[in-house]
């Protein structure tokens, strides 16, 4: 442990004893900002949101301060609607868990891939990245989309990582698999999809795809993303100009959305509002395979906290963080645009002072 988180560490303890309050959390989170952390949190207790804040800027070039409409790029933890999206489909009849992908891309050159073994990480297909960053296979002048991952992966025959269903293993190209299966079978857009059957009805009005290169968003509430921990006047602006080939890519993440907007969401889930209970219980739980994975989000049981669903998201600077407690219904967002790593300590410390906060 650095001297800085004994130094957190320090001042949790400290405050926990000399105020059991809102301004306990405040104050720990000013702390973070002064560590380098920039970013807004929140955290709900059941149906009330016990506290959120903002720290830091949403650009530090032209010092504009975060607020509660800055709008995060969720990286990773945009998979989760994609993983609705599917479940959607399915409750409406044009899916099921067992369907072969072969049946929508008949020309794909594999074999046994369900919906099941995309939406658990299960399918083996190789990572679009791998391919998609050698000039052999990409021009890296261009933007890439969603269908030309679909041509590459039905002309190129890159093998499988491993026979579907057999192993479980993070994959990024599954995630943009299904979100093209949602194109095909809606026949709209993904941004178009997520709009009508998702935002829209829950008033995520702070909530869309944004993909800046690929398509120029001039929208004043979107955060900039950075690398450099520490002085937080002196960031460095991350974009790494290389990346830009991914910017035309959705559905293993472009979303980006605020806290409160992620609340919404996840009360959403909690009270089956888009889908079914049956098919929320089978998100928030892995299987044979892995117990450990669900669909789009990650399953984990403590003895502190009981069963839990939580993910994380990390590209261009952002580093993101939601944990939902099934019991207690405690729901927590960390959403970093500065490459901030301790959110496993603010979580804790936003769990800890929360719960005090409303005993």
């Amino acid at each position: 442990m650095t001297l800085n988180q004994l130094t957190l560490v320090f001042c949790l303890f400290y405050f926990s004893l000399q105020s059991q309050n809102l301004k306990a959390i405040d104050s720990l989170m000013k702390l973070h900002e002064d560590n380098g952390f920039s970013g807004n949190v929140l955290y709900a207790n059941k149906d009330s949101i016990v506290f959120k804040g903002s720290y830091g800027y949403a650009n530090f070039e032209k010092e504009i301060k975060l607020n509660d409409n800055s709008k995060f790029d969720l990286a990773s933890l945009s998979k989760q609607f994609t993983a609705v999206s599917i479940l959607m489909l399915i409750e409406q009849n044009k899916l099921q868990y067992t369907t072969d992908i072969k049946t929508i891309w008949p020309n794909l050159p594999y074999n046994g891939i369900t919906i099941e073994h995309l939406l658990r990480h299960q399918s083996g297909l190789p990572d679009y990245m791998d391919f998609l960053e050698k000039k052999s296979y990409w021009d890296q002048s261009k933007i890439a989309t969603n269908q030309d991952i679909i041509n590459l992966l039905t002309t190129s025959n890159f093998p499988l990582l491993f026979k579907s269903g057999t192993e479980n293993r993070y994959s990024n190209t599954g995630y943009v698999v299904l979100a093209s299966i949602v194109e095909k079978l809606s026949e709209t857009t993904f941004e178009e999809f997520l709009q009508k059957n998702i935002f829209t009805p829950l008033d995520m009005n702070n909530s869309k795809i944004v993909r800046r290169i690929y398509k120029p968003d001039n929208d004043p509430n979107l955060t900039v993303g950075y690398f450099k921990k520490g002085n937080k006047n002196k960031p460095n602006y991350l974009f790494n100009d290389e990346l830009k080939i991914y910017d035309g890519i959705v559905g293993d993440g472009m979303i980006h959305t605020t806290t409160t907007d992620l609340y919404k969401w996840i009360k959403a889930l909690k009270n089956n509002t888009l889908i079914s209970k049956s098919n929320t219980e089978k998100m928030f739980s892995g299987d044979a395979i892995s117990s450990s994975t669900g669909f789009g989000l990650m399953i984990q049981d403590s003895k502190s906290l009981g069963k839990y669903v939580l993910h994380t998201g990390n590209w261009q600077g952002y580093i993101n963080f939601m944990l939902y407690v099934l019991k207690s219904e405690e729901f927590v967002v960390i959403l970093s645009n500065n490459s901030y790593e301790e959110y496993s300590l603010i979580n804790n410390q936003l769990i800890k002072n929360g719960r005090q906060s409303t005993n």
